[in-house]
């Protein structure tokens, strides 16, 4: 099909570059001068693993900023824009934005139906009032002159095409036939390996966004509070534990262990989303409540070994490991408060675009060796087999993550 792509950032470019890639000729939509510059000139403006792969190709007619080249020139128009802010978990901001400049020109044009596609996470409950915005703006009615599906991303930052590529599953959001089946069109022949395909309404699939996150939440909420009870005992390694019952297929091995705190983009926000969700239903989501709760309590775990020292070094600056991303990042923060009390912090990450994104001026060092060999204490904050095989004879390190084992 002839689609457009709206919003073309860490999750949207390689997404539209997938779906290039499996035969749609996409129009690339965004506002971000800088990003459409680079993109005309055929240039990654970030970077993740995989994408200098896929980019450019043949399939791009375009990079551009206008809605009305969208809906002209094109059957569907997906969206990807950020929707992580506010208190709530999501805000619809960005997303309304972007319709309303998609709806402003559908009123104008002569073809009969055009699909919208969203894909960026919004709370339970946004999208029907997403559909009555582009009616009201429009002058279409849903069903008739324009369409609505959700297919939203279940992705992780580092290592986003690949999960688009070998999804779990693949789901579709949608209330009428006719959605589905173009939605079906878009990504056919799609995905590298064939996943379940789960067909759902709108409000199920919102539901079901938000909830998965939420649980695995959970898991890593679980581990991480084993790991603190387990800490100090004699003749007790967390780790050995975990990897024992995670073979247990009721459990299983995958986000079930002892580490650092949750952070990033998805967690932290799919989390507030989800009590905010509840709240709205009149329940309490305790469980989640107290997720937040020994999430700040390994943090100050972390945060109390290390303060007392001259000189702390941080191995991983950003969120997590093949990302360059430091929104949520409880190294950026433990960087943030160890300088706050005075505290000389030298840092690396394998991913030189992670210190450009920090709040803070730390120690810089090219080498992890060379940021281990400068510090008092070393704090291991990626799980991430490179740092297994450095040396450590002379300084203390926190290895949550069992690295060293």
């Amino acid at each position: 099909m002839n689609i457009s792509f709206v919003g073309l950032g860490k999750l949207g470019l390689p997404l539209a570059c997938c779906l290039a890639r499996s035969g749609n000729k996409v129009l690339g939509v965004d506002k971000n001068e800088y990003i459409l510059d680079k993109l005309n000139k055929q240039e990654i403006p970030f970077y993740e693993p995989g994408l200098s792969e896929i980019f450019p190709h043949v399939n791009f007619i375009g990079f551009t900023d206008s809605y009305r080249r969208a809906v002209d020139e094109t059957d569907a128009t997906i969206i990807l824009v950020n929707t992580q802010l506010g208190d709530n978990g999501y805000s619809s901001e960005f997303v309304e934005s972007a319709l309303t400049d998609l709806a402003l020109n559908l009123k104008k044009s002569s073809k009969e139906y055009h699909l919208i596609v969203l894909s960026s996470t919004v709370l339970p409950g946004t999208i029907n009032k997403l559909i009555k915005l582009v009616e009201k703006i429009s002058k279409r009615t849903y069903g008739e002159g324009f369409g609505f599906s959700y297919v939203p991303d279940f992705v992780k930052l580092g290592n986003v095409i690949e999960d688009f590529k070998n999804p779990e599953f693949f789901l579709i959001g949608a209330n009428t036939t006719i959605d589905v089946v173009m939605t079906q069109s878009i990504w056919y022949k799609f995905h590298d390996n064939d996943p379940p395909r789960k067909i759902m309404t709108l409000e199920e699939a919102e539901v079901a966004k938000v909830t998965l996150n939420a649980y695995i939440v959970n898991k890593i909420t679980f581990a991480n509070f084993l790991g603190q009870l387990c800490e100090g005992m004699d003749n007790v390694n967390v780790h050995n534990i975990t990897q024992c019952i995670g073979i247990d297929k009721r459990i299983s091995p995958y986000f079930f262990g002892y580490g650092t705190p949750y952070g990033g983009t998805c967690f932290p926000r799919d989390t507030l989303a989800f009590i905010k969700f509840s709240e709205d239903r009149k329940k309490k989501a305790k469980h989640l409540l107290f997720a937040e709760e020994v999430n700040e309590m390994v943090y100050q775990s972390i945060f109390d070994k290390v303060r007392g020292y001259k000189k702390v070094g941080i191995l991983g600056i950003s969120f997590k490991p093949n990302s360059p991303v430091t929104i949520g990042s409880p190294s950026a923060r433990l960087i943030s408060d160890l300088i706050g009390c005075g505290v000389e912090v030298n840092g690396f990450d394998r991913i030189e675009e992670s210190y450009q994104n920090l709040d803070v001026k730390i120690n810089k060092f090219d080498s992890a060796q060379e940021c281990i060999d400068s510090s008092e204490i070393v704090v291991i904050m990626h799980p991430d087999n490179y740092y297994s095989n450095l040396d450590y004879v002379n300084t203390f390190v926190v290895d949550y993550w069992g690295i060293l084992e």
